[in-house]
């Protein structure tokens, strides 16, 4: 399995140069450890063969997946693959600059492993060279790092995650009894190295079917704020009653798409996708206010992050079941993982969601959702 995912974007490398340079002064200066290069326990790169130390930078805290699944499920894995190894962990809250200086920092501590979930995938490109120069393995997670030759990569592969989003809506409408109309399209932001495969695996639905793209935006931020806003645009441009679904490329993003649509008092609302199945996106499911959220098995993906940073860190290539295709980051093939995504709605809820123990129906019914529950039958 093969998977491109340059968005052709292109910002001022001199950043990521420049701290490149800073990151590779500071590792020579400091390994973040006591000891010195060639020493007992050492493994070649100065790091401790002993206690080698994983760095897990990822990139916001605004999607809730990175603090509540991503990180505990990746330190618990990494924890039983690696018991001697050490786990720093970095959030860069959606700043590039912040997370290029999270990278110089975990380098100053001795990391022997970068696993990186870049803010910027140019920038973290130019980092990853000084790293490596200083021995140090570094591992792409959930998005790609342009042009770095990374040791390893897992992921999801976005172009079938924006197909199963789009698939999902065209099957509700037909459902529905419409076979042409209007589909207003919410990507991602074109920073994200993930929204452009994305977009391209949604378009290669509806591009093939009689249904229109009438009017398409990329969301900056992935921000429900900017999401709201473009789809009131879209609403004036198009008018309510010739807008047959909304994709959106992610829950935030949907949750402002639909806040939009009912500010315009909208009725009845056309059918409304997005993806993550975050709670708030699960409840407005039960609510009928979103029809389909595309399920992420995150855990399983940090789980597989996890077992390949212990083999990276115990001077080990991930092969076998970690290791099912490649990534091309523009200039390498990278080996690694690629994870599908399912589509969920109110027919399978209950079976991916609910009895897979990912959520439970206490959280999703809380006060404001218990009528809406006990009509889903969840009560």
């Amino acid at each position: 399995m093969n998977i491109s995912s340059l968005s052709g974007r292109r910002r001022t490398a001199a950043l990521g140069v420049a701290v490149a340079g800073a990151l590779l002064l500071s590792a020579c200066a400091s390994n973040g450890n006591d000891a010195s290069p060639g020493s007992a326990g050492d493994n070649g790169s100065g790091k401790s063969a002993q206690h080698p130390i994983v760095a897990l930078l990822l990139p916001e805290n605004a999607t809730a997946r990175y603090e509540a699944r991503d990180k505990p499920t990746f330190e618990k894995q990494l924890a039983e693959s690696c018991p001697q190894c050490e786990l720093r962990y970095y959030n860069a809250a959606g700043d590039a600059n912040k997370q290029l200086s999270q990278t110089e920092s975990a380098l100053t501590e001795g990391a022997s492993v970068l696993v990186i979930d870049p803010v910027d995938s140019n920038a973290a490109g130019a980092v990853v060279a000084g790293a490596r120069r200083q021995g140090v393995k570094v591992m792409s997670y959930d998005r790609v790092i342009y042009n770095a030759g990374v040791d390893y990569g897992v992921k999801f592969d976005n172009v079938q995650q924006g197909a199963v989003g789009m698939q999902s809506l065209l099957d509700k409408l037909k459902k529905d009894g419409r076979t042409t109309g209007n589909v207003v399209m919410m990507n991602g932001d074109p920073v994200d190295s993930g929204a452009k495969p994305e977009k391209d695996g949604a378009h290669g639905v509806i591009d093939s079917s009689d249904f229109t793209v009438a009017a398409e935006y990329d969301t900056k931020g992935w921000s429900a704020a900017n999401a709201q806003n473009q789809m009131q645009q879209a609403i004036t441009k198009l008018g309510a009653a010739n807008i047959a679904g909304v994709y959106a490329g992610n829950d935030g993003m949907a949750t402002g798409v639909i806040a939009a649509l009912k500010s315009a008092g909208v009725t009845p609302m056309p059918s409304v996708t997005g993806l993550d199945t975050q709670l708030d996106a699960i409840q407005n499911m039960v609510a009928g206010d979103l029809y389909e959220s595309t399920y992420l098995p995150v855990e399983t993906e940090a789980q597989i992050g996890a077992k390949a940073a212990a083999a990276l860190a115990t001077g080990k290539q991930p092969s076998g079941e970690l290791l099912n295709g490649t990534i091309d980051d523009g200039a390498h093939k990278v080996p690694a993982y690629l994870l599908e995504s399912i589509a969920v709605t109110m027919d399978n809820m209950k079976e991916k969601l609910l009895d897979s123990g990912y959520l439970t129906v206490a959280q999703i019914c809380t006060a404001d959702y218990a009528k809406a529950c006990a009509t889903a039958g969840l009560r």
